[in-house]
């Protein structure tokens, strides 16, 4: 089942294909604001 690295919640494949990079994504709407996964913060892990 896929999920988010940052926060272990679900994601789909859609949302990793969209928001996502190399088949990983580090953020989704449980841990980021929708204006962060627009930004494009969702592909790299956060530090």
């Amino acid at each position: 089942m896929p999920e988010c690295e940052e926060c272990g919640g679900f994601v789909t494949q859609d949302f990793i294909r969209v928001f996502g990079s190399g088949g990983e994504v580090h953020g989704c709407p449980h841990c980021m604001t929708n204006r962060e996964l627009g930004d494009g913060e969702a592909t790299s892990r956060t530090e």
